[in-house]
């Protein structure tokens, strides 16, 4: 099926599909293919216009426009953002970059599987768990993997999984499917609650067991960011943290940013986590978790 889709606010499919936000995107010439929505959107952006072909009907423009969040007004969030000169050039520089609405599901086993690893190997093995679990199909005479139901990673065993490259991430991705197949997580209401709620949703226990054994607050911020419209979301990883430490010191505290200038790479502690989020949240505000995608693309582009 081929259509159009008319922008009519900033937007840069690129800088949006680059910014590790999802991982089952790829660029073939002017075109970007995604295995998106349980089959696949062929996509390209031509000035206020982007072009899309799909392989089902379920893809559709109302799903694009929904996907890429294309109904809000970018301007309003840039300007809620750009309080200071680092902010401002990131803006400039990665000026379109939108956050995208994926599914919770996906979005959750995804970064599950994202921790500790850098974009290319995420993408690797997110393939080589749908190449080995999701239901097969093509389009335009190639191949592909729809993403796997929970019930199908939940039944699988963690050796098969470690073949497929997750390492000690195999037995957290089977725990975490097995519960949501079980129906321990409620999706809908970690969307509908408030960010603090919902947060502690995915970082709940019961009978002394976490919920979501693997979910720690960075995985549940990006969850809640790329899945649930949790703007103020703000994930803390390494690039971040740098990012941070180098344009708001006054933000991190002065012991976090000593380990993080000495070490290079720390691991913060669920406290140093909060404490940092909190604070950068309260600068920042509502779309936070905006500052954080231009502040990533940002001090990524240096390396």
């Amino acid at each position: 099926m081929e259509f159009t889709v008319p922008i009519s606010s900033p937007f840069s499919l690129e800088h949006t599909l680059v910014s590790g936000q999802a991982f089952r995107w790829s660029r073939r010439g002017d075109w970007w293919y995604g295995v998106v929505g349980g089959g696949v959107l062929k996509v390209r952006q031509e000035g206020d216009v982007l072009k899309c072909v799909s392989s089902t009907g379920a893809l559709g423009a109302s799903w694009v426009s929904d996907y890429f969040r294309l109904d809000e007004d970018l301007e309003h969030v840039l300007a809620s953002i750009s309080r200071d000169d680092p902010i401002t050039r990131a803006v400039e520089r990665f000026y379109g970059l939108r956050l995208i609405r994926q599914d919770r599901w996906e979005c959750l086993a995804s970064f599950v599987l994202a921790t500790n690893a850098n974009i290319p190997r995420i993408e690797k093995m997110v393939e080589a768990v749908c190449a080995k679990y999701g239901e097969a199909f093509e389009f335009e005479g190639d191949v592909y993997h729809r993403f796997p139901s929970p019930q199908a990673l939940g039944g699988s065993t963690v050796s098969d999984l470690r073949g497929c490259g997750l390492g000690y991430r195999a037995p957290f991705l089977k725990k975490v499917a097995a519960s949501v197949a079980r129906g321990d997580v409620d999706f809908s209401a970690v969307a509908s609650l408030p960010y603090e709620e919902s947060r502690r949703l995915l970082l709940r226990e019961l009978f002394g067991e976490k919920v979501l054994l693997g979910v720690g607050p960075k995985v549940a911020d990006c969850v809640l960011l790329y899945s649930c419209g949790k703007d103020e979301a703000f994930p803390i990883d390494v690039w971040i943290a740098r990012a941070v430490a180098r344009s708001y010191p006054r933000l991190m505290d002065s012991s976090l940013r000593a380990r993080l200038k000495r070490e290079g790479k720390v691991r913060m502690a669920a406290g140093d986590y909060v404490r940092l989020s909190a604070s950068v949240r309260g600068y920042f505000g509502g779309y936070a978790g905006y500052a954080q995608q231009y502040l990533y693309m940002a001090i990524r582009s240096e390396e």
